[in-house]
């Protein structure tokens, strides 16, 4: 729109001569209520000649218009927002009715033209902030500066080239001048926008998508403003200097303005939009559950009475039985069960930023179908409490000693992806081809399964493969999240004090390859001051994963392990396989985490990484166990449909119980790890329990059973 600018001079010239002359010359003002009207025949060619004149002006401004300026002006036009070409045809027509003076039509034309390459500047900046926006969080430092020059500088220029080049000056698009200023000016747009995209916060585990709107839209009127200020600042000084034009401050002062307020109300509707919808694709991702009144006051006395009462059902060695102990153990867990009750409302307050910093660890969801998180209720904590008191004789005098106890206060489980049955063929049938052995991958299926008419020759071949393509599957499904648990180790974003591969050599989630990846990350961080090392890192899993022949043996199983990331050094570690098979075959990958929150304070967390099939079993499985040992007491009025059934189920039906469990487990493990369709049947029980227990008393203890009584009472 240069060329119109240069002419506006000549055109204004003309305007103020009519304006002296021509009007002031012919306007006959008539009194007695007459009208004022053009009495001459020159007055009337004049007014026909500025006509065109003004048209002439407005048709050179409309032809500087690109593809951009003209998809604006219809937008204008469209919605009637704004100083569209339909208004300045509009004020032509009333200054040739002699509604305006011709001063003010030419005024209108020229307030167009700014305002239409304005806003094509404003888009081809919104554009490159757009296009830098990211730069700063995947490069960081000056090199995200330097990047963001140079993609700023290449899309502006590219942008307002294709926009000359779609308008109706001849050789405009290619102007040099044109390219050179629009090149400097994005590439000082690119970094602030660079710069400024730090301000924008991701979106939050725990918020709601209102919540994240409003941060977005705050967040985005911040850096939109502060970038908007920098660009319209920068335009003005490079356009001044290179048109040629006098620089005032006035003019600094008006375009930093002008492009600040646009760029904040630009920067806060988009930030507003990006944080909602970014936060409503995190929400599906990350759902945290909040009990809806934690901490809430509960009958301790009661509570006390109803534990140790149970207690002494179920540990008849060491019940307690004298009266004077009874009422001061009773006062003692009456006192844990209070206690319980203010770190329930305090986990309840950590538990968002907590899973925020997992969210954030593993940002790479690829293979994670969902993360959940939810902090310890005040029953569970008493409970945890009141048993390491009982049983193990700590005294827990004061609430930071309570609150030490709990290693697990955060549970927080990332539920990965299950391998697609078409990945896991194609995984057995490469594993069984490179070994030479002739079986397919339903006789590998039939296996596992533990099929014996499969002859002895070929269940030989793949007993001796079966570890290895087991690992091939694991790895399949679980290496995205070690990458991203090891890579947070090392950062320090994720610490953690122990690791427990719960399973057997089908159903444990870690190799042991990956647990050596594990430890290395460990080992890093103790190296570099991350984590501290003073107590064992201890991993619990049923092979020993880690090669201890050239290891120093210290006590209770401790080794000496030398350390791979600080030569000469070592670092203790405690490995053992005791504990991980459990009775009823539960499985999980998890680890105790300590979690540094903004306040300075520690929390305790325990992160859990299974499989979305095994997760909906392992929320329920414990049930019996819970009730068998007395954790779950009979005045529990949400399991008094299945309560007596489990404590009056003899040993060979409580094992044969166990059994089918276990079965379920390895039911689901194959499934996640593609050997079984989705759709494969489950293990009934009533296959393992076959007298004792009516079958509609056995419906409430399978797998579905279960599920549906948690449900009911949630």
């Amino acid at each position: 729109m240069e060329n119109f600018s240069t002419n506006f001079d000549a055109y204004n010239k003309l305007a103020l001569s009519k304006t002296n002359d021509t009007y002031n010359t012919n306007l006959t003002t008539l009194n007695n209520n007459e009208a004022s009207i053009f009495t001459s025949e020159n007055a009337t060619n004049s007014i026909a000649g500025d006509v065109e004149s003004l048209n002439e002006a407005f048709n050179e401004v409309q032809d500087e218009q690109g593809l951009i300026g003209k998809l604006w002006n219809g937008f204008k036009n469209l919605t009637g927002l704004g100083l569209s070409s339909d208004d300045v045809q509009e004020k032509i027509e009333q200054y040739e009715q002699g509604e305006i003076t011709y001063e003010e039509a030419l005024e209108t034309i020229e307030s167009f033209s700014d305002k239409q390459e304005g806003a094509v500047n404003i888009i081809a900046n919104t554009a490159t902030g757009i296009a830098t926006a990211g730069i700063a969080v995947a490069t960081g430092g000056a090199g995200a500066l330097l990047m963001g020059a140079a993609i700023g500088g290449a899309t502006k220029a590219g942008i307002k080239t294709l926009d000359r080049a779609t308008n109706n000056v001849e050789g405009d698009a290619l102007d040099a001048k044109e390219i050179i200023k629009d090149t400097v000016t994005g590439a000082v747009d690119g970094m602030v926008s660079a710069a400024t995209a730090g301000m924008i916060k991701g979106p939050i585990a725990g918020q709601t998508v209102k919540q994240a709107v409003k941060q977005g839209a705050i967040q985005g009127a911040k850096a939109g403003a502060i970038s908007g200020g920098v660009t319209g600042a920068t335009d003005y000084t490079v356009n001044t200097i290179a048109d040629g034009e006098e620089f005032t401050i006035d003019g600094l002062v008006k375009s930093t303005a002008q492009n600040a307020l646009t760029g904040a109300a630009f920067g806060g509707i988009l930030g507003g939009v990006t944080g909602g919808i970014s936060q409503n694709n995190l929400n599906k991702k990350v759902k945290i559950t909040h009990a809806k009144n934690p901490g809430a006051a509960v009958d301790n006395q009661t509570q006390a009475e109803d534990y140790l009462d149970n207690f002494n059902k179920n540990h008849e060695k060491i019940a307690i039985k004298d009266p004077d102990t009874v009422a001061a153990k009773t006062e003692k867990l009456s006192d844990l069960s209070k206690k319980s009750e203010t770190l329930a409302a305090q986990y309840d307050t950590q538990l968002d930023e907590a899973t925020e910093q997992i969210n954030k660890a593993f940002s790479d969801k690829t293979d994670i179908e969902v993360i959940t998180a939810r902090s310890k209720s005040q029953k569970s904590t008493f409970s945890k409490l009141a048993k390491k008191h009982l049983e193990k004789g700590k005294e827990l005098t004061t609430i930071e000693d309570c609150y030490k106890e709990i290693g697990d206060a955060l549970g927080i489980r990332i539920q990965m992806k299950s391998v697609s049955q078409a990945d896991a063929t194609g995984i057995v049938e490469d594993a069984l081809k490179q070994k030479g052995i002739n079986a397919s991958f339903d006789d590998f299926v039939r296996f596992m399964q533990g099929d014996s008419g499969l002859g002895d020759e070929t269940a030989k071949a793949l007993s001796g493969v079966s570890d290895e393509i087991l690992d091939a599957l694991k790895t399949r499904q679980m290496q995205s999240a070690v990458d991203q648990l090891t890579q947070g180790i090392r950062s320090g974003d994720i610490k953690i004090t122990e690791l427990n591969n719960y399973g057997d050599s089908l159903t444990s989630y870690f190799t042991k390859k990956q647990i050596q990846e594990i430890v290395d990350a460990y080992d890093y961080a103790v190296s570099k001051g991350i984590v501290s090392g003073d107590k064992p890192f201890e991993i619990v899993t049923q092979t020993q994963a880690l090669d201890t022949k050239d290891c120093e043996i210290l006590e209770n199983d401790v080794i000496k392990w030398p350390s791979k990331a600080s030569e000469g050094s070592t670092i203790q570690i405690k490995q053992k396989s005791k504990g991980a098979v459990k009775e009823s075959g539960y499985t999980s990958g998890q680890m105790n985490t300590k979690h540094k929150l903004s306040n300075s304070t520690i929390a305790n967390g325990e992160l859990q990484i299974r499989g979305t099939e095994v997760n909906a079993f392992a929320d329920v499985e414990h049930i019996p166990y819970d009730i068998r040992t007395g954790k779950i007491a009979a005045s529990d009025s949400k399991y008094s449909e299945i309560y007596s059934l489990i404590k009056k189920m003899d040993d060979t039906n409580y094992t044969s119980y166990n059994q089918y469990l276990s079965d379920t487990y390895k039911t689901l493990r194959m499934k996640e790890l593609g050997l079984l369709d989705e759709a494969a049947t489950l293990p009934k029980i009533s296959d393992y329990i076959k007298s004792g227990i009516s079958p509609e008393d056995l419906g409430k203890l399978d797998m579905q059973g279960l599920i549906a009584i948690s449900k009911a009472h949630k």
